[in-house]
């Protein structure tokens, strides 16, 4: 075999080899990809369970039956506090769903779902009050989205189980 044949093969073979390194990195991407749409979907349980573990102390559950149909002026400043915090940390949990969805790190209708769920607790007197006092410690963004759905409404009463 002369020199030229040979640096002919070489180049051929490290051409297969590039292509073949290339392959392997879009099958490891494709599986990273996954991986963080499973972490990502875990990551709403967690905030989810977290978010329904609140409601296991009485007295909040209590004060968040009274905010379906009550706004936050009805409220004593100690259960005002109580109820804010509880829904600055229900619409923070949201708007890193939010970040996420605009960064496509899952699938179009696991945030279609998620805000479904979402806008079932808008539908809250108490929350669009705390929305009205509070939206403006939020990026601008995600303020629209949350305006938007307050104003479609909920996609079934919060408390109402299907027949």
């Amino acid at each position: 075999m002369t020199l030229e044949q040979l640096y002919f093969l070489a180049g051929i073979v490290s051409s297969v080899a590039v292509i073949a390194s290339l392959v392997f990195v879009g099958f490891q991407l494709r599986h990273s990809a996954n991986q963080q749409r499973i972490a990502t979907a875990v990551s709403y349980y967690d905030f989810f369970r977290d978010h329904m573990k609140t409601l296991e102390e009485a007295s909040l559950v209590d004060l968040f039956l009274l905010g379906l149909e009550r706004g936050p002026e009805t409220f004593e400043p100690a259960e005002r506090t109580k109820l804010n915090v509880f829904y600055t940390m229900l619409t923070r949990g949201y708007q890193v769903m939010h970040y996420q969805a605009r960064k496509k790190v899952f699938e179009e209708d696991f945030w279609h779902h998620t805000q479904n769920h979402f806008r079932d607790h808008l539908a809250s007197k108490y929350y669009q009050g705390f929305w009205k006092a509070r939206r403006h410690h939020f990026p601008p963004g995600f303020r629209k989205l949350v305006d938007e759905l307050i104003e479609a409404g909920p996609t079934a009463p919060l408390l109402e189980m299907a027949s």
